[in-house]
């Protein structure tokens, strides 16, 4: 495991060994989750979601995005390797947690099945992604509508849930009171960005939860200055993140691939050079930090080090698990270990599925190939350049 050590003197930036560390999570207590309650008590809702910021559509399609790329065999492992993680380090979980960025649920559905926290609050500036979300948390006997209806009981649906018409034009805003949920595991949709907590109270979450959003943020530190300040001290903000590292490598070598098949007699197909100037175009474009990206769905590509040193400026102590995701962390007591060709088949994965860019499969394995097999050798007894990794970071 990477780790940054400037501040961390104790043992939790550890891996994880198991969900049943003796240093685990003392039980829900209703006082850590009064401030946070309160403030949500005094907040609008609409068919059961906490209206918390303003609503904004994602940049694809909600359903056709989840429909690509929500396939998960195993939809719970995310959310409780995350649960695992905080056991095992030992993380205080008796005030509420916080989801960004919860899209159609590939995190939330196992925080919400396997709730640690007396309060679960999964957010996303979707509605389209937020009806999904409550739709697969229906099938799961899970309930989350705000208002008398959904009480705070875990595990259990109130009668006649169903998902929100977010989108209905003559849908009314009501203000209503959001029940006491001091027992541990009640889960509640809302409308939020990672760009608009500053009404969440001070120091009143036990951790903030992220996969693949903090690229999506625009101002990067305004965020972490905000997660310091709604965290209790020793709470966590666990994120995952695709990194730069391997993303730039593997622009680097698609923009070598007309010229590779060039001098090996392979022919390039007008859309295929159209593809490989995209793909080295949207890497630069991530990469970049002198240019606006206010504007752009997916704004920032992030060195693990710099992530590390961005959280330490905001007071955190960040252990960084390279080329891991959450998931794994449900079943192993740290970095995942990497198959021998990790970084090629991650590689040829990010091209043909990620991207959506299966014309340039054939060329990849016509040209670029072999270079990134020897990436790969180089990488034995490592880790690997860090295509994407889980960051705990604690707050001092």
């Amino acid at each position: 495991m990477t780790q940054d050590r400037s501040t961390r003197n104790d043992n939790t930036g550890d891996a994880p060994c198991s969900a049943e560390h003796p240093g685990a999570a003392p039980s829900a207590s209703p006082g850590a989750a009064r401030p946070f309650l309160a403030w949500l008590a005094d907040q609008r809702t609409q068919d059961g979601i906490l209206l918390l910021g303003d609503a904004r559509p994602f940049f694809h399609d909600e359903a056709a995005y989840t429909a690509h790329h929500g396939e998960d065999p195993a939809p719970l492992d995310a959310g409780q390797g995350l649960a695992a993680l905080l056991r095992a380090t030992g993380a205080d979980m008796s005030a509420p947690a916080l989801e960004i960025g919860c899209g159609f649920g590939y995190l939330s559905l196992g925080l919400a099945v396997d709730n640690p926290f007396p309060l679960l609050l999964l957010t996303d500036t979707s509605p389209g992604f937020l009806r999904i979300l409550g739709d697969r948390l229906n099938a799961h006997g899970v309930a989350w509508q705000a208002g008398d209806d959904a009480q705070a009981t875990p595990g259990m649906r109130a009668p006649g849930m169903s998902a929100p018409d977010m989108s209905a034009p003559d849908m009314s805003c009501t203000r209503i009171p959001v029940p006491d949920m001091s027992g541990p595991g009640a889960v509640r949709l809302g409308i939020l960005s990672g760009d608009a907590m500053q009404e969440i109270p001070d120091a009143s979450l036990s951790c903030i939860a992220m996969r693949a959003t903090l690229h999506h943020v625009a101002d990067v530190d305004a965020f972490l200055a905000q997660a310091a300040r709604v965290l209790r001290p020793g709470g966590h903000l666990v994120f995952e993140e695709p990194c730069r590292e391997a993303l730039l490598l593997m622009g680097v070598l698609v923009a070598q691939m007309p010229e590779l098949a060039a001098a090996r007699g392979v022919e390039v197909t007008p859309r295929q050079l159209e593809l490989v100037d995209l793909f080295r175009r949207m890497v630069e474009f991530y990469c970049r930090q002198d240019i606006d990206k206010s504007t752009a769905e997916d704004k920032h590509l992030f060195h693990p080090v710099e992530i590390a040193a961005r959280c330490r400026a905001h007071g955190f102590d960040t252990a960084v698990y390279a080329n891991t995701t959450l998931a794994s962390l449900k079943y192993l007591h740290g970095e995942s270990p990497l198959p021998p060709t990790f970084f090629h088949d991650t590689t040829r994965a990010y091209i043909g599925e990620v991207c959506r860019m299966p014309e340039l499969v054939p060329l990849f394995d016509a040209t670029i190939a072999a270079s990134c097999a020897y990436i790969d050798a180089c990488s034995r007894g490592g880790r690997g350049p860090h295509y994407i990794s889980v960051f705990d970071a604690r707050r001092g």
